[in-house]
């Protein structure tokens, strides 16, 4: 290989990329140099040393110190509609239990790995040899400023709940772009770790790494794509190019990112829903979603009003999950709460807890708005963001499990699911509207459409809990 690019200039080093877009690793070089690698991110390793020429080394600054820039290269799938999306989520860093609990955001590894980075995408294929697979994208991706106060903030909530000896608790509901993702190998034994006052941690936790979550990632596809897979960051295409925004930089200088958006709730607690419509001037209607589209003004107040808050900005980079929640007199909800539909193909496919598609979204962060029957009134209760403690996360994973097995055994019918009348906290079952859809099924033939739903007393539960 003619390494022939300037390693302290980022843009000489994205032109040099671009030579492997449209070819293997094995076709941009001599094929019989490649030295076999195992382990998931051996690709990488391979581009760094063979197709960059530099040395594969743990350094905590960037790949390219001297442009400031790090090189991640991650995967795409390819869907059935033959559109290419994220697999998985981006690791930036692993997460050092104690040495991280005393750096500030600026000085962390994570800030310093992931602020500028060239990402290269390849499509991922099962059982084919790394250096076979294809590189799609080539992006220089620089985080804008205002994402990286969010991150900010994501970064000192992770650090606060390891400084508190709740490293074990983490979850990558917990945050917004930045997560705590779970890493290490299968049979890994979790670690201990120190605390600020030099006492030992109480429970150990799994060892876990700092990602940017796979929502954030496709947002960064989308430019990919958008740019051909040949572009750079650009402010004004980056910032404004993704929906409107709900909140400004200078607000989340003073607050968090949650807390802006629960304080513009604040003002409409205990007001009926034909108050609310009459002050927001939103159109009164008897549709189920007249209770979100109450909340989707109050949460674009000021800035975005009248536009779906669902493609904002910051909600497209988050994935957050908004859910409105009426509750009876007796304070039990009126529905229970359905999520997408089960895709058999897919869950057929997952052999990791960890890397399925459920688990993505019960790891997702969730605002529940809360309105509560009164006489003969529907009043705003209270809104609050939520995620899945990991106690219910080890029982969701017996009911993906019970999922996949039903599936793979072609017992695709309720009484091989989990069933609300089993009293756990997730059960399976069409939405109304579409119990007589149909699906293929991946033995042959056709399948009922079925979907992911929260019980009525485990939403209940959580907002009982919290408010």
């Amino acid at each position: 290989m003619n390494f022939n690019y300037d390693r302290t200039d980022k843009w000489s080093i994205l032109e040099y990329s671009k030579r492997l877009l449209g070819k293997t690793l094995e076709q941009a070089i001599y094929p019989d140099v490649i030295e076999a690698r195992k382990g998931k991110g051996r690709l990488g390793q391979l581009v760094e040393e063979y197709f960059f020429g530099y040395d594969v080394n743990s350094d905590p600054d960037a790949d390219f110190s001297e442009a400031g820039l790090e090189l991640k290269v991650t995967p795409l799938k390819e869907l059935k509609n033959k559109v290419l999306a994220i697999k998985e989520r981006l690791v930036c860093t692993m997460i050092d239990y104690d040495a991280d609990q005393n750096k500030p955001f600026e000085e962390s590894h994570v800030y310093l790995k992931c602020a500028l980075m060239l990402i290269m995408f390849y499509l991922h294929k099962a059982d084919v040899p790394v250096q076979k697979l294809l590189f799609i994208y080539s992006v220089l991706w620089q985080i804008p400023e205002k994402d990286l106060l969010i991150m900010k903030q994501d970064y000192e909530k992770i650090i606060g709940k390891i400084r508190s000896g709740k490293a074990h608790e983490l979850s990558e509901g917990d945050t917004t772009y930045l997560g705590a993702c779970r890493k290490g190998q299968k049979g890994d034994s979790d670690v201990y770790y120190n605390l600020p006052d030099g006492s030992r941690a109480e429970y150990p936790a799994p060892k876990r790494a700092f990602s940017l979550k796979t929502q954030y990632m496709r947002t960064i596809l989308e430019f990919a794509k958008k740019t051909k897979g040949q572009g750079a960051y650009n402010t004004s295409a980056l910032v404004h190019g993704y929906g409107p925004h709900l909140i400004d930089e200078s607000e989340l200088r003073e607050k968090s990112f949650e807390e802006i958006l629960l304080d513009r709730f604040r003002p409409y607690y205990g007001m009926s829903y034909d108050e609310l419509v009459k002050k927001l001037h939103v159109p009164t209607t008897g549709a189920k979603s007249k209770y979100f589209l109450v909340s989707n003004e109050i949460l674009t107040e000021s800035h975005t009003r009248g536009d779906d808050v669902t493609k904002a900005d910051e909600f497209i980079k988050s994935g957050i999950v908004i859910k409105t929640i009426r509750l009876k007199k007796n304070g039990r909800p009126a529905e229970a709460m359905s999520f997408e539909n089960i895709n058999y193909f897919d869950i057929l496919q997952e052999d990791d807890w960890y890397e399925s598609r459920l688990y993505e979204i019960f790891t997702g962060r969730f605002l529940f708005i809360v309105f509560q029957e009164e006489d003969d009134q529907v009043r705003l209760q209270k809104a609050f963001f939520w995620t899945m403690p990991v106690k219910d996360l080890d029982e969701a994973a017996g009911y993906w499990l019970n999922i996949k097995n039903a599936v793979k055994d072609n017992h695709i019918a309720p009484e091989y699911f989990y069933r609300e009348s089993d009293h756990r906290k997730f059960h399976v079952r069409p939405k109304a509207k579409n119990a007589a859809d149909v699906t293929t099924n991946p033995h042959g033939g056709i399948a009922k459409k079925y979907c992911y739903w929260f019980n009525h007393d485990y939403i209940k539960e959580i907002v009982s809990q919290n408010g």
